[in-house]
């Protein structure tokens, strides 16, 4: 019996099924961004903020850049730095469970390449950054205002386009909190491997370690 059964195809989505889609997803990255302004990049805007101020102290700021960075870098910062579960996280899409956030470097590779593979021709982290860039209306590409335009003006196949950008931004957002997450939790490893030195060059060493956190541009949110 099982071998005359004939696997049916689902049955196209209506434009009604994929306009409660666009909604659902809509607020899902809405979410994403709220959680990820909150729990990351106001830690790191907290960090160039007081950094900043440093740069005019007529003394060297020894003290103040060791507080920064234990503050920057503590167990509640690092946890909130965690891909929050959300439904179409790129957890959920074929990304291998054993890497975990102990290998977070290797995780934030491997999660890039499966979100351009899955939702973008243009292969790579390249290709990521560009589609994130373009779908928050910050690339090159002016078709970009079209996409967002109001569900209720776009064709069906338009609204099933849009919700495939969404999904892909969403894990754009999911790759921001596995590079924060990376950057501070080395920061946390460098600056405990630096008190092996004298003030003097250990000084220095903190400044570089920060500056290489609060220059990095990959981890501005859209």
């Amino acid at each position: 019996m099982d071998r005359d059964r004939v696997n049916i195809p689902p049955l196209p989505k209506t434009k009604d099924q994929l306009k409660e889609k666009n909604r659902k997803l809509r607020k899902e990255l809405d979410t994403l961004r709220r959680q990820y302004r909150e729990n990351v990049w106001s830690v790191i805007e907290n960090l160039k903020r007081h950094y900043d101020e440093t740069k005019h102290d007529l003394t060297p700021s020894y003290e103040t850049l060791k507080r920064l960075i234990k503050i920057s870098t503590s167990d509640e910062v690092l946890e909130g730095c965690r891909v929050p579960e959300h439904k179409h996280s790129v957890q959920n899409k074929g990304i291998d469970h054993s890497f975990n956030h102990h290998s977070t470097a290797c995780m934030e590779t491997h999660l890039q390449n499966a979100v351009a593979s899955r939702y973008e021709p243009r292969k790579g982290t390249g290709g990521l950054l560009q589609s994130c860039r373009e779908f928050s209306g910050r690339g090159d590409n002016h078709a970009v205002q079209q996409r967002r335009r109001e569900v209720a003006d776009m064709h069906k196949s338009e609204i099933a386009e849009e919700n495939d950008e969404l999904k892909h931004h969403i894990q754009c957002y999911d790759s921001k909190f596995l590079r924060a997450h990376n950057r501070l939790n080395k920061l946390r490893q460098e600056y405990s491997a630096s008190k092996q030195y004298l003030p003097p060059k250990r000084y220095r060493l903190l400044k570089e370690m920060i500056e290489t956190v609060v220059e990095d541009s990959k981890l501005k949110p859209d």
